[in-house]
């Protein structure tokens, strides 16, 4: 009998060997665990009730007709009855570093992991072609179903499509040998020019989490002087490279300005958290303004964030147009742009930031990337077979996102998030024109949403 050496889908999806995708909390990204050291910091923010929702904004993708619905709950129970945060795994919270080598996390925080428990989770197939999925629950707890939430979406989707349409071994192994393909060409294409420097940003849209060892285990043999680390805390640590990257996300902004209904106290909270964050992480001040327009946030920016803020992560603006524009905003400011990080982080893959280096590399001694789902799910065109009508197979563009936020009076109101890209604009749509009304849409430039 002949030993087959081909791959199995045992050998990348847990649960293909009946196990759960997530069975750590650390299997997130770090800044996750970042925005929860500073939300119980903040007394104000901590206990805030927030609503979150997965929205698929992939119009072709059909979740209800790949992933049986038992499948699904069944590993978001898995989970949420994770009951606490290990001590080896706190240890290694407990020694990383600032980039003044001050500790990175309080011990309040790591007391508040030992006994952390997800809140519950609200699942449903309502008879579209996408289930409802939602968590509720305070900021410091409901926060961390978002990357979970999406892991477990995102994997569950490509291992049922291939489980429904019974691929056989060879055909299985057309697509993960096509993705190590394409990683290869990718280490080749850095490799060329060795000035780039990115991390593997994106653990919410891997194909699995076993996928993305395996992708981090390449990139750090292959590329370790370009190859700058990982964004999941977990892996990280397993690898024993360099601390988790990341910095903070849109829902910073979201929540604590939607306690508020006058526009001038919308925008002076979106700078006030930021001026917080500046003042909890120095060091580590990484501006997002795309959460409400970077024009706007630049055009009206206070001038002790110009001048104590360490960089900037360029979100949904294309590249080409927005670090321009942060250039300019220095320069006129009297900064010196060699002394900001600059991120850019949405989309990407390794034609975009070797192109991006060649052009501004000179100009931006640190520059790095966030490189995602064009590593970890780069999937698409993969399946060996004409697809049907279950929709693509491959990655998809799906968030998880406060959706709600209750005020001090009981009443729920919509978050908004309005982008750069206006086709990522959500939620409520009279709260949504309300915040165009408030901020305007200088810049603002629609394009297609892929990932």
């Amino acid at each position: 009998m002949i030993n087959s050496n081909l791959y199995k889908p045992t050998d990348f999806f847990a649960v293909a060997r009946n196990e759960a995708e997530v069975d750590n909390l650390l299997n997130n990204d770090i800044y996750k665990f970042l925005m929860l050291d500073f939300i119980l910091a903040n007394d104000k923010y901590k206990d805030i009730n927030v609503k979150w929702k997965m929205k698929i904004r992939s119009k072709d993708v059909r979740t209800t007709d790949v992933i049986p619905l038992e499948a699904l709950k069944e590993q978001l129970e898995a989970a949420r009855q994770i009951q606490w945060v290990e001590e080896a795994d706190l240890s290694f919270l407990r020694w990383m570093k600032w980039p003044t080598w001050k500790v990175l996390f309080s011990e309040n925080t790591l007391e508040f992991l030992k006994d952390f428990r997800l809140p519950d989770f609200h699942v449903a197939d309502n008879g579209q072609w996408n289930y409802e999925m939602e968590f509720e629950g305070p900021w410091k707890t409901s926060m961390m179903w978002e990357i979970l939430g999406l892991k477990i979406i995102n994997t569950l989707y490509i291992y049922h499509y291939i489980k429904k349409q019974k691929l056989t071994k060879v055909e299985f192994n057309q697509i993960i040998n096509e993705m190590f393909s394409r990683l290869f060409q990718d280490v080749a294409k850095f490799q060329a020019e060795p000035s780039v420097k990115f991390s593997e940003f994106w653990t919410r849209r891997s194909m699995s989490t076993d996928w993305q060892r395996v992708v981090n285990e390449i990139l750090n043999e292959k590329i370790p002087g370009q190859y700058l680390g990982t964004s999941n805390v977990m892996i990280a640590k397993e690898l024993g490279t360099n601390d988790p990257k990341g910095t903070n996300a849109h829902e910073l902004r979201m929540i604590p300005t939607a306690l508020y209904d006058d526009p001038q106290e919308i925008i002076d909270t979106m700078y006030q958290v930021d001026r917080e964050w500046m003042n909890h992480f120095p060091g580590l001040s990484v501006l997002l303004p795309d959460t409400y327009g970077t024009s706007f946030y630049l055009k009206n920016c206070p001038q002790d964030i110009i001048d104590g803020h360490d960089g900037n992560r360029f979100d949904s603006k294309d590249p080409m147009e927005a670090i321009p524009e942060y250039i300019d905003w220095l320069i006129k400011n009297w900064k010196d742009p060699t002394t900001k990080m600059w991120i850019p982080s949405d989309g990407l893959n390794s034609d975009l930031a070797v192109s991006i280096t060649k052009v501004f590399a000179d100009k931006m001694p640190k520059l790095s990337y966030g490189i995602g789902t064009n590593f970890t799910n780069n999937s698409k065109g993969t399946f060996p077979k004409k697809v049907l009508d279950e929709g693509p197979f491959g990655s998809f563009s799906v968030v998880i996102k406060p959706v709600e936020v209750q005020r001090p009076d009981g009443t729920w109101v919509s978050t908004v998030k309005l982008s750069d890209n206006p086709n990522k604009a959500m939620w409520e749509e009279k709260r949504v024109e309300k915040f165009k009304k408030i901020f305007g849409v200088d810049g603002m430039q629609e394009q297609d949403v892929t990932v």
